[in-house]
């Protein structure tokens, strides 16, 4: 255990003493507007186009590779066949008629609480 750290000490040495020999080349100008440049229009492209790629990657998951308006137009339809089925077709419940028949076996019997106790 020793022995390791002792060579990773010796290491960061050598390394420290290479890196130090090495002659300084200063960075043009030039060249460092521009990395600067170029990272703060990535920057700002990434913000703007956020909201895109959420709306993409939702687009993909219900739908992959077909254009924006494809599921949109689908699922509104669907939207618009629900509601009107919702407010066309009555419900048993309110009418109080029950129009599906079943087995008996499938049926709960009324229970009488107000009788003999």
């Amino acid at each position: 255990m020793n022995d390791e750290r002792k060579q990773r000490a010796e290491d960061a040495a050598f390394a420290d003493s290479a890196l130090r020999a090495l002659p300084s080349v200063p960075v043009p100008a030039a060249l460092e507007a521009r990395i600067l440049a170029d990272f703060d229009a990535i920057a700002a492209q990434l913000r703007r186009g956020a909201l895109s790629r959420l709306l993409r990657r939702w687009q993909n998951l219900i739908w992959p590779g077909a254009p924006l308006w494809k599921p949109a137009s689908v699922l509104a339809l669907s939207l618009i066949i629900g509601l009107t089925a919702g407010v066309l077709v009555p419900s048993t419940t309110l009418s109080g008629e029950q129009t599906v028949s079943s087995p008996s076996y499938d049926t709960a019997e009324a229970l009488e609480m107000s009788g003999e106790l």
